[in-house]
């Protein structure tokens, strides 16, 4: 039985092609079994590919002579191939070239036994596209020649490609030409773009993604491979032989034992070994003792020391040291020379050193000693400060000052700081930094603790990690680290300043920060000396006091939640400002919605105001701070200054009579009754001349500015913006406080111009990036714990505020108010009132007013826009009028669309 070695003879000898989507051919079988219609198919395709075999070889060797025109043919095809070629060449030019191709592409389905379908179709397409290639080859290049002198176009691409140019320009001739050729061949063909791209990006896909997969292998194998290096050399590391230290005598010993020009030393140069040739040293130099004839030198001493040195050899030599000298053949040693010099040992001192099998206690005053294996790693430096102690007080900071006639507060008003201050626990300390290592290494990073900062609420952990690792990794671990160490970390990477990771702890135990400690210390004293408005805001995580300037900050954001410190630390702020500063030099305008948190400053000598509580009180109280600014710009213009600063020298330079004093210039102002009045810029002394007054810094405290930002937004917002952009050089300051920073009430105007942000603990991450622009606000503890964000600091610095009670702000606000009662400025308020009256009874009436109120009581109806056409006068003039009506009680009030009611009738 014979074995058929083509399979698509098979498919034809059962009458089907050998795609099984293809119909079944039903043709006549020839009686060898093989169908007729297959062969026919093969022998078109073998004639479709004799002619483009023939045409190609036409085109290939088809010439014009330029300068005989008679003179053309071709070499390899014959007559017929030339005449071929010149019919193809005369019509399409180098597009003749396509024919050929296009057989090709014809033929191959025949041969694999598939008949083309559309025939005709594919045909006229091809001949199409043929024409446009030509035609669009005229269009690129009309002066381009081929085959010796012929037209790379051809005629037929002459004809079409002027035609196109003609209707289309050169340009769009290209356009549309392409356009057609991927219409016709899209329609000829069944390859789809769409599906090709489609593929592509599936394999695209597929081979990043094998990439991807490669290099996290490739990744993984180089980190096993580094820890296994490191597991080595740790290994190769304990393995180390011990250090020796030497003496004089025993390194010109061993000088000699290495010197290349002898191969061994006398005895009388050397003398007996000394006793502290130990079993390290007769191991390290084992080797070379075998070529050198140390070894003879050793054996040659007295039997005891022989025999001792022996001993110590075999307890101390490594095993692979023994096998090496066994394998070399030791000469006979010779009988020793006695030495007169060698005192014999006593029997105690011979019985103790048989004894003895350990090499340290061998030595009687040995110059050699064994050094111990490399040490164990140190434990982490722990940097502790105690606070108390480092606190140097100021001269008489216990004393009361006095600046004039007003005595500035004692600190004894404070309670003093507690005498049984929480001690540092190092050994709990240690295990949590024991466990944050361990915590770190399941998370594969490798770290070491090297340094520890214990502060009053948390404890620093300075860690170094491995070179190579991610600062962004070790970030993200925030909330792992807290499910593994049980508690809330806060992580600095990296810290400022450092090549290390900062990972804060809340401490077990928190020590407490006392006010008074902070304001009797030396460096607030001098601070206060340089600083226009020094403030106290507690401890950092070092425990080093942390004071600022108000002056410097100039403004500040204080936010955070219900319970977190917020207000308590708005009472240090300003308890350290009244602390060092008189009303002379401060004045205070505080506003407070909730009424009872400002309450208890309220009445001192420093205040503007009393403590604005009406919202829209708030709102003209701020529009007057900004009247204040602009004046004492104005004030510093005619100075000759630019800020506060350079304005109080000159006044005080004015008043000491070292610079002339300027002429009375005349201002508008309002008086206490809130009337405009022209007054003197500064006090008369009736000589004509202007003896000014200093300028005192003004500190503006607004308390839960949410609630006031939501009754009185944009008339408040515009004020915040006002200040915080200008008020710096004129002395006045804004401090804002809110428990809800969210971004409708901390905009992006009041924030651009409050550099300073001090965040307690908030609820959320995005309040946390609201006030300070990162996140960690929402990580901290509570009652007091902050950070703060200083102008021009390029860190955030965690801080704890001190707690001052209620008592020890009370003290001192009764104490401040016995130094005398404060001097209100009540225009601050009249003005507003005053606005929403300057129409009132003493303005003379329009001299129409009579008139309307008669029209008014005739016809019993009244608005402005009726008003205004029947009495045809301005809309303005018409609405003052209704307004003085309204006033009068001719009127009632405006009633929506409706027209006002009338009160009056016609007599």
């Amino acid at each position: 039985m014979g074995v058929r070695l083509f399979s698509p003879r098979n498919a034809f000898e059962a009458g089907t092609s050998p795609d099984s989507s293809r119909p079944r051919h039903s043709s006549q079988v020839r009686p060898n079994g093989q169908p007729f219609h297959g062969r026919l198919l093969e022998a078109a395709a073998l004639l479709l590919f004799f002619a483009a075999a023939f045409v190609a070889l036409s085109l290939a060797s088809y010439r014009i002579d330029p300068f005989d025109p008679a003179l053309r043919g071709s070499d390899l095809a014959g007559a017929t191939g030339a005449m071929v070629a010149a019919v193809l060449v005369q019509g399409f030019g180098v597009v003749a070239w396509l024919l050929p191709v296009d057989l090709v592409l014809l033929g191959a389905p025949l041969f694999r036994g598939r008949v083309p379908e559309n025939l005709g179709y594919r045909v006229a397409a091809d001949v199409l596209v043929g024409v446009v290639m030509a035609a669009l080859v005229q269009v690129t290049a009309p002066e381009l020649t081929a085959f010796g002198s012929v037209s790379a176009a051809g005629n037929v691409g002459m004809l079409f490609g002027e035609l196109s140019r003609q209707a289309f320009s050169t340009l769009g001739s290209f356009l549309v030409g392409l356009t057609c050729v991927g219409l016709i061949l899209i329609g000829r063909s069944s390859f789809s773009f769409i599906e090709w791209c489609r593929r592509s990006s599936d394999w695209s896909a597929l081979l990043v993604q094998k990439l991807v997969g490669l290099f996290t292998k490739m990744h993984l194998a180089w980190s096993k491979a580094r820890e296994l290096r490191r597991a080595d050399r740790e290994a190769a590391t304990q393995r180390e032989a011990p250090r020796i230290e030497m003496h004089d005598k025993d390194e010109a010993i061993l000088m000699h034992l290495e010197d290349d020009e002898s191969d061994w030393i006398p005895l009388d140069t050397t003398g007996e070994p000394p006793l502290a040739i130990s079993a390290a040293l007769r191991a390290g130099l084992a080797d070379r003792a075998a070529l050198s004839g140390l070894e003879e030198i050793l054996t040659g001493s007295p039997p005891r020391v022989a025999e001792k040195a022996e001993k110590l050899e075999k307890s101390a030599k490594p095993p692979k040291t023994e096998r090496r000298r066994a394998k070399r053949p030791v000469e006979p040693e010779p009988e020793p020379e006695p030495e007169p010099e060698l005192e014999p040992e006593s029997e105690e001192e011979s019985e103790q050193e048989e004894e003895s099998e350990e090499p340290a206690a061998v030595a009687p005053a040995p110059p050699i000693a064994a050094v111990a294996p490399a040490p164990t790693p140190a434990e982490p430096k722990i940097v502790a400060s105690n606070p108390a102690a480092e606190v140097k007080k100021a001269k008489d900071a216990e004393k009361a000052q006095r600046r004039g006639e007003f005595r500035l507060p004692s600190s004894t008003l404070f309670d003093p700081p507690s005498e049984q201050a929480p001690e540092i626990d190092r050994t709990k300390i240690l295990e949590h930094a024991e466990q944050l290592e361990k915590t770190l290494k399941d998370y594969d990073v490798s770290g070491k603790v090297v340094e520890i900062h214990p502060g009053p609420t948390v404890t620093t952990y300075e860690v170094t990690c491995e070179a190579g690792t991610k600062v962004s990794r070790v970030a993200g671990l925030a909330d792992d680290l807290a499910l593994g160490l049980s508690r809330k970390v806060r992580i600095i990477a990296p810290i400022p300043g450092k090549s290390r990771i900062g990972f804060e702890l809340p401490n077990d135990e928190r020590i407490p920060v006392n006010l008074r400690e902070l304001i009797e210390d030396q460096r607030f004293e001098k601070l206060s000396e340089k600083a226009p408005l020094p403030v106290v805001l507690g401890r950092d995580i070092v425990g080093a006091p942390f004071y600022a300037d108000l002056a410097s900050m100039p403004h500040v954001i204080v936010a955070g939640a219900t319970g977190a410190g917020k207000s308590v630390g708005l009472n240090v702020m300003l308890s350290s400002l009244l602390m060092r500063r008189t009303p002379q030099e401060l004045r205070l305008l505080m506003i407070d919605p909730k009424v009872v948190e400002l309450a208890p400053f309220d009445g001192i000598p420093h205040m503007l105001l009393p403590v604005v509580t009406d919202m829209k009180q708030a709102a003209t109280a701020l529009r007057w701070a900004v009247d204040e600014m602009e004046r004492r710009y104005q004030l510093f213009a005619n100075a000759g200054t630019k800020n506060i600063t350079t304005y109080n020298g000159w006044v005080d330079k004015v008043r000491r009579g070292e610079l002339p004093a300027p002429k009375v210039e005349m201002v508008q102002a309002i008086n206490a009754d809130g009337e405009t009045v022209t007054v003197p810029l500064s006090k008369d002394q009736g000589d004509g001349l202007v003896y000014p007054d200093p300028l005192p810094y003004i500190v503006i405290v607004v308390d839960e500015f949410a609630d006031l930002m939501m009754q009185q937004g944009k008339e408040v917002e515009t004020s915040v913006a006002r200040l915080a952009q200008k008020a710096r050089a004129a002395g006045m300051h804004v401090v804002l406080a809110t428990q809800r920073p969210s971004v409708d009430v901390i905009t992006g105007m009041i924030k651009a111009n409050f550099p300073s942000r001090i965040g307690f603990r908030v609820a959320q991450k995005v309040d946390s990036r609201t006030i300070l622009d990162e996140m960690g606000a929402e990580l901290l503890l509570g009652r007091g714990d902050m950070l703060v964000k200083l102008n021009g600091a390029t860190d955030t610095r965690r801080v704890q505020c001190p707690f001052v009670s209620e008592e020890e702000v009370s003290g001192l606000t009764d104490y401040l108010r016995a130094q005398g009662t404060p001097e209100y400025n009540e225009a601050i308020l009249k003005a507003a009132e005053d606005e929403q009256d300057e129409d009132g009874g003493d303005e003379p009436l329009d001299s129409r007013y009579d008139e309307a109120v008669r029209i008014v009581g005739e016809t019993q109806r009244c608005s402005t826009s009726w008003l205004q056409r029947k009495m045809t006068i301005g809309y303005n003039r018409a609405a003052k009028i209704v307004e003085m009506m309204e006033k009068r009680g001719v009127v009632g009030p405006p009633n929506g669309a409706k027209d006002r009611e009338v009160y009056v009738h016609a007599q």
